[in-house]
């Protein structure tokens, strides 16, 4: 390939400016026997004649936002080009590489847990039909429904459990679809629903959902009391006495009846 001088014509046998013959510091390509250059049609912005090889606008020189389509003029088929690391640093392709980016580090902050991203993992729990809890903190309740059940565990010879989020999670969300479902419009949880918490349970898992018409009226019990009565109310208690248990979760609702419904998964 030899190279010639844009002002004089001088051949030159290398791109290496300035001409010998006029000092002149623009080469073009100039074409061997034979050769009339690229026959493919190209791209030209017609505000200042650059040509592109692809129809991406913008123009890579002016910025126009249209071009036309054209054959190629062999005098700036030089000016053609493929994307340079220049183009590639321009405003939207950084942006574009930086979106990338940070799209890419969600997802694999997703996939590990340490994030949720919206619209994955668990269903959000609903919000139930409730009645009055007359004054009573049903997370105390739940908290004190745990220390009954390890007091019943250290009395069989057998190691506490501990709350759990995840366990905690599923209790809840199975809890609340019943009580809406028996009190409002919905259907209870269906098994594809449940399988969407990723909890690991062992063999020895227990899942009791119940519920209980206190014997007295609610605000006559204090936490620790309604927690004792749930507790006690329990059918076959040895299946949250297991040796191998280790985690817990507990729900509490008061429907609008004032039954109190419980689900408890042990793990």
């Amino acid at each position: 390939m030899e190279w010639r001088c844009a002002r004089c014509g001088a051949i030159q046998d290398e791109d290496d400016p300035p001409c010998d013959d006029c000092g002149f510091h623009g080469f073009e390509r100039a074409p061997s026997d034979g050769e009339t250059g690229p026959s493919d049609p190209v791209w030209v912005c017609p505000e200042c004649g650059r040509q592109h090889q692809k129809n991406s606008p913008p123009c890579k020189r002016c910025g126009h936002v249209h071009l036309e389509q054209r054959d190629p003029d062999y005098r700036e088929f030089d000016d053609i080009g493929g994307t340079s690391y220049r183009d590639v640093l321009e405003p939207r392709y950084v942006a574009g590489f930086v979106f990338a980016g940070l799209l890419g580090a969600v997802l694999v902050l997703g996939v590990a847990g340490v994030i949720t991203i919206p619209g994955t993992g668990p269903p959000e729990p609903p919000e139930a039909p409730a009645g009055d809890a007359a004054g009573l903190n049903l997370s105390g309740v739940e908290s004190q429904y745990v220390a009954e059940l390890n007091a019943q565990r250290s009395a069989t010879g057998v190691d506490e459990v501990s709350p759990a989020d995840d366990v905690d999670a599923i209790a809840t969300y199975y809890n609340r679809r019943v009580v809406e479902a028996r009190y409002g419009d919905a259907e209870t949880p269906s098994q594809e629903e449940m399988q969407q918490f990723d909890v690991r349970c062992g063999e020895a898992a227990a899942f009791v959902p119940y519920s209980v018409e206190p014997a007295q009226p609610l605000a006559e019990y204090d936490e620790r009391g309604l927690a004792s009565e749930l507790v006690g109310a329990l059918e076959n208690p040895d299946r949250v006495t297991a040796e191998s248990q280790s985690r817990v979760g507990v729900d509490v609702h008061v429907a609008p009846d004032q039954r109190v419904f419980v689900t408890a998964v042990v793990c």
